[in-house]
C-alpha cells in the first residue's frame, strides 16, 4: 500500500447511461479539483472505499475511485456504445451483451452483485428495443396484407366518431341530494328505481329479452318501450291492440341520436267509458307487473281507486275521470318519487279535471256565441238597395229592406223619408 499523501476526492454523480442518445452525459459538479491526486498517489487501494453499481438507472451515490472520474465516465460510455450499435443494427444482440458484460466486469472487478444488477437492466433495455421493432414489423405486415375492402373498412372506422368517454357520475350536482333523498323512498320505489337503471343500460336488449320470454303477455310493442322506460302507458293504444286483427308493423331505425319511426298507427279506439278503461287497464297492469313484479299491489289498489271514482260519478261525466287518470299516470311516469297510490299528491289534478270549477273543465265547456249569420241578418243589403243583388231575400245573408229607414217594400233611393 502506498504511503503517499492522498487528496480525499468527492465522487461526481453520474447520469444514467441511456439518456436519449447522449452517451457521455454527466451531472458533474467539480470534475477538476475533487479528482486530482498528488504525484505518487496510487489508484488501486483495496482498503476502504465507496463503490457504485453501473446500472442504467443508478442515481447519485458514492462510487469507488478508479484512478479518477473520467475512467468511470468512460465505462458508462463503453456500455452505451454497444446499445447504440445494436439499435442501428450494426451488431447483434449477443455481441452487444458480451461487450457490455466485459465492460462492467472490468469497471467493477470487486462487485459481482453490482455487475449482475447492472447487466440485468441493460438486458431489459435491449429486449424493449426488440419488442418495439417486432410491433412495428407486425403493423407493417398487416397493412401490406390488407385487401382494398379491408382498407376501405379501416378508413370508415377512422372516419366514425370516437366513442364518447363515460362521464364521472359523481360530479353530477344532483348526486348528493339523490343520495340523501333515497333514504326517504319506500322499498317499492327503491326497487323500481334500481330496475329502471338496469333497463336503461341496454333498452333494446332488455326489450328483446322480455318479448321473447315464454311468460310475456300480449301487449303493443310501443307500450313495452314506455313501461321499460318508466313512462305512462297509452291506454288508447292498448285498447286498440285488444280489438285489432292486424299486426303492429311499427319499426324504429336509429341514425345517431335520431330515432325514425315507420308504420306507426294512430289508435283507432279511444277509451271513453268505465268498461273500456277496465279492459285496457287490466292488460296494462299485467304487462307492468311483468317488468316490475313488486308493483302488483300498487296497481291493484289504483284500479280500485279509479273504479270507485267511476261509480261515484255520473256516466255523463266519466270522460272527466278518464282525463284525471291520464294526468295522474303522466305525473307518476315523469317522477321517481311517486307511486300511483299517493292519492294525496293528486288533489290538484282532481280539481283541475273533475270539479266544475276546474281549469281543464272550464276550457272544455262550449262557449255560447251569437251566430255571425244572425248578427249579419239584421243589416240591410246595400247591393239590393242599389239593384245589384241577384239573390232572393231568403238566400241573401242580409235583409232586403231599405238601408235608410229599415222598412220593406222600397229601396233606399225610393225611401219616402228622404223625399
Amino acid at each position: 500500500m502506498s504511503t503517499g499523501n492522498v487528496v480525499d476526492a468527492t465522487p461526481t454523480p453520474l447520469e444514467t447511461p441511456i439518456s436519449g442518445g447522449n452517451n457521455d452525459t454527466t451531472q458533474g459538479g467539480n470534475n477538476g479539483a475533487s479528482d486530482q491526486q498528488h504525484p505518487g498517489t496510487t489508484s488501486g487501494e483495496q482498503g476502504s472505499g465507496n463503490r457504485r453499481s453501473l446500472s442504467p438507472e443508478s442515481g447519485q451515490s458514492r462510487v469507488r475511485t478508479l484512478g479518477n472520474a473520467p475512467v468511470s465516465i468512460a465505462a458508462l460510455a463503453a456500455c452505451n456504445k454497444p446499445i447504440e450499435d445494436f439499435r442501428a443494427s450494426n451488431i447483434s444482440k449477443a455481441t452487444a451483451l458480451s461487450r457490455i458484460y466485459t465492460t462492467l466486469t472490468d469497471a467493477l472487478p470487486a462487485d459481482p452483485t453490482g455487475v449482475e444488477e447492472a447487466f440485468a437492466r441493460y438486458i431489459v433495455i435491449l429486449e424493449n428495443h426488440e419488442h418495439h421493432l417486432s410491433e412495428a414489423e407486425c403493423r407493417s405486415n398487416r397493412q401490406r396484407s390488407k385487401s382494398p375492402v379491408e382498407e376501405q373498412f379501416d378508413e370508415e372506422e377512422l372516419s366514425r366518431p370516437t366513442k364518447r368517454a363515460k362521464p364521472d357520475e359523481s360530479q353530477y350536482p344532483w348526486v348528493v341530494s339523490d343520495f340523501i333523498h333515497s333514504v326517504t323512498l319506500s322499498p317499492s320505489l327503491t326497487a323500481s328505481l334500481n330496475l329502471l337503471k338496469l333497463y336503461s343500460v341496454d333498452p333494446k336488449g332488455t326489450k328483446r329479452s322480455l318479448i321473447n320470454s315464454p311468460t310475456c303477455p300480449e301487449f303493443p310493442d310501443s307500450e313495452w318501450t314506455n313501461i321499460l322506460a318508466g313512462r305512462a302507458v297509452n291506454l288508447d293504444t292498448v285498447l286498440t291492440g285488444y280489438y285489432s286483427t292486424s299486426n303492429n308493423d311499427e319499426r324504429i331505425e336509429s341514425i345517431g341520436d335520431l330515432d325514425i319511426k315507420f308504420g306507426t298507427v294512430a289508435p283507432t279506439k279511444i277509451v271513453s267509458s268505465a268498461g273500456e278503461w277496465t279492459i285496457a287497464w287490466n292488460r296494462a297492469s299485467r304487462a307492468t307487473s311483468m317488468a316490475f313484479p313488486h308493483r302488483a299491489g300498487e296497481l291493484a289498489d289504483y284500479a280500485e281507486y279509479i273504479i270507485a271514482l267511476f261509480a261515484a260519478t255520473d256516466i255523463l261525466f266519466h270522460d272527466r275521470v278518464i282525463l284525471f287518470d291520464k294526468a295522474v299516470r303522466r305525473r307518476v311516469g315523469s317522477r321517481r318519487d311517486l307511486e300511483l297510490t299517493h292519492f294525496d299528491k293528486f288533489a290538484d289534478l282532481r280539481t283541475a279535471h273533475m270539479d266544475s270549477i276546474g281549469a281543464a273543465v272550464v276550457q272544455r265547456l262550449p262557449i255560447s256565441k251569437v251566430p255571425s249569420t244572425s248578427r249579419k241578418k239584421q243589416e240591410a243589403c246595400n247591393r239590393w238597395n242599389e239593384g245589384l243583388c241577384l239573390l232572393d231575400g231568403s238566400q241573401c245573408r242580409r235583409l232586403h229592406v231599405c238601408n235608410k229607414c229599415s222598412k220593406g217594400g222600397h229601396k233606399g233611393p225610393e225611401c219616402p223619408s228622404s223625399q
